[in-house]
């Protein structure tokens, strides 16, 4: 599979697993909305880190082919800490979002020892923050990510006015159980 070449970025050699439309449609919502800046995020973007780590070459994108749990957990095993964030993405959205939700749960329950963490994202579970649809829109996607960095990120996000719009339902769903050993 002939991986796509993005403006701004590269996807070359192993950077995507996914069909080109997969990539364009992932990297568009991440230049259009989660790279750019927004005031119920202090004006800052809903990901602060999405841009760099994008420009860096530092995000694989992979099209899920089998169950998106299963996926999930495949790349858990082989993580490789070349990467900053592997977006698994799926076009099946007749995955049940609860079940999805409850799969993930459990992945993170077992790698959270092993300093992974997964965060999942479903057309029809959507995720509001301050009135803002924070969902990919028409894909499944499960971002996983090293757990530390993604607390050190938060944490330098809570100096800031980040997270003041935010919920404690929001907190509790995004970041505070995270931090819980």
């Amino acid at each position: 599979m002939q991986p796509a070449k993005q403006t701004g970025a590269k996807w070359v050699g192993n950077m995507a697993e996914a069909s080109k439309h997969i990539v364009d449609s992932i990297v568009k919502w991440m230049e259009t909305f989660v790279e750019k800046p927004h005031p119920t995020f202090g004006n800052m973007p809903p990901c602060p880190y999405a841009r760099q780590f994008r420009l860096q070459n530092k995000v694989k994108i992979v099209e899920c082919q089998n169950v998106v749990w299963d996926e999930c957990k495949t790349q858990m095993d082989a993580w490789s800490d070349e990467w900053e964030a592997v977006i698994l993405a799926s076009e099946d959205i007749s995955i049940d979002h609860q079940m999805l939700s409850q799969k993930v749960a459990d992945l993170n329950k077992e790698y959270k020892t092993k300093d992974l963490v997964a965060l999942e994202d479903h057309p029809n579970s959507v995720e509001l923050i301050d009135g803002i649809a924070m969902n990919h829109g028409t894909l499944v996607l499960v971002v996983i990510q090293r757990l530390k960095r993604l607390n050190q990120f938060s944490s330098n996000l809570k100096k800031t006015k980040y997270y003041d719009k935010w919920s404690e339902e929001n907190l509790d769903d995004v970041v505070t159980w995270r931090f819980k050993k």
